[in-house]
């Protein structure tokens, strides 16, 4: 099989910095260089000279990049207006122009779209193929007013949780085209075990003992991720048995280290050195941060559509606090004693801070609770293994 996969024309493959869907489409390209009989791959993506670096080193996937900005033309944001106005969807219009033109002097036997559907009509044309949707996010819906008179062009959905999957159905995606691939995490990689020796040097650093509670969020410093609340939690927070600290790895966009408006708020409402700010760092650097820590944070106040955020905290072992957001209790199913969800509305910040007490109490009470949550969450885990993944995405495209 000859496989196409066009990325989002923001991050470009392989991925330097890690957000979510480049770190799942990652994780499938390097399973396919160990399977027994691997797909020729294309990825289509933003050049990048450090993502182009990291290429050479695949067989079976090669990566065409096309030449674009990663910021936004102001032409293009006149093309966007006009589009809307006239029964269009906003795009990256100069991105879908080299896009054709690189897929005009190619033939494949399926092309993925990788949560970026607003190119089905033009690689649909281009083409004459109906492209695979993969959706780790919202594309339909009031935001996206004309998506409906597009659905035609995707020949399969293939959505990131059944959260999603339903969201989407309401909406007019139709149900029988409709799959379900949902995030997965390596586990070998998210093991504690690999961070027991430098756990208490770590934590050393930020002036707290073994003893002392390490609260962690992992993820992007926007409104919808809810770090503002939860900070804000923290600033309520009665516990005092011992030091408790919240660590923040991340920041507005992957790769760099925003300071913008919301980020203001957040420190303007952090109490005083009990804030300590990361900034985002590589895949490969998340599990360290959280293995360091004691209790993980996915705080979501907007409609969360995947699963890594808690996936990640789960793999590592360490009790989960998360909202009753979108796709989060649903990832959590199998977490069992080791999550608890914390409803958003009215009184969230105070629910929030009450579930972050209750959880230090029993982490500092009992020792024993501590060991059995952590090795129930790291089997629930399992079940979303990267290992499997590959097989399960194979499953999708094979149909």
């Amino acid at each position: 099989m000859k496989l196409a996969i066009i990325m989002p024309p923001i991050h470009p493959m392989p991925p330097i910095n890690g957000a979510g869907l480049e770190r799942m489409i990652d994780i499938f390209l390097h399973a396919n260089e160990q399977a027994a009989d691997p797909i020729e791959i294309t990825v289509f993506s933003r050049s990048d000279s450090r993502a182009a670096e990291l290429a050479g080193s695949f067989l079976h996937s090669t990566f065409v990049y096309l030449d674009v900005t990663r910021s936004e033309p102001r032409s293009n944001r006149v093309k966007c207006w006009l589009a809307e106005r006239f029964g269009g969807e906003a795009m990256r219009y100069d991105y879908c122009r080299e896009l054709k033109k690189a897929l005009s002097q190619r033939e494949f036997d399926e092309i993925l779209l990788a949560d970026c559907f607003e190119y089905a009509t033009a690689v649909a044309k281009t083409t004459r193929k109906l492209p695979l949707l993969y959706a780790r996010g919202i594309f339909f819906g009031e935001e996206h007013p004309n998506a409906a008179k597009k659905f035609r062009y995707i020949s399969r959905f293939i959505f990131s949780s059944e959260f999603l999957k339903n969201k989407a159905i309401k909406a007019g995606v139709p149900e029988k085209r409709s799959e379900i691939l949902r995030d997965c995490v390596d586990t070998a990689m998210f093991d504690a075990e690999r961070f027991t020796s430098i756990r208490a040097e770590k934590r050393a650093k930020y002036g707290l003992s073994d003893d002392d509670v390490l609260l962690v969020f992992v993820g992007r410093v926007v409104p919808d991720k809810g770090v503002i609340e939860l900070v804000k939690a923290v600033a309520q927070s009665s516990w005092n048995r011992s030091k408790l600290r919240l660590l923040i790895v991340g920041s507005a966009q992957p790769g760099e280290d925003v300071r913008d408006e919301y980020r203001e708020m957040i420190e303007n409402a952090a109490p005083e050195g009990k804030i300590i700010f990361i900034g985002s760092v590589k895949p490969t650097s998340t599990a360290r941060f959280i293995a360091r820590a004691d209790i993980a944070v996915v705080p979501s106040v907007g409609d969360e559509t995947a699963g890594l955020a808690v996936l990640e905290p789960m793999s590592i072992g360490i009790p989960i606090i998360t909202s009753d957001s979108g796709a989060l209790s649903e990832y959590s199913a199998k977490a069992g004693d080791g999550c608890k969800i914390v409803k958003r509305g009215l009184g969230y910040v105070t629910s929030l801070a009450k579930a972050i007490d209750s959880t230090a109490e029993r982490l500092a009470n009992d020792p024993q609770w501590r060991d059995k949550v952590s090795s129930e969450l790291r089997e629930a885990a399992r079940d979303y293994d990267s290992s499997r993944f590959y097989d399960r995405f194979r499953e999708q495209l094979d149909k």
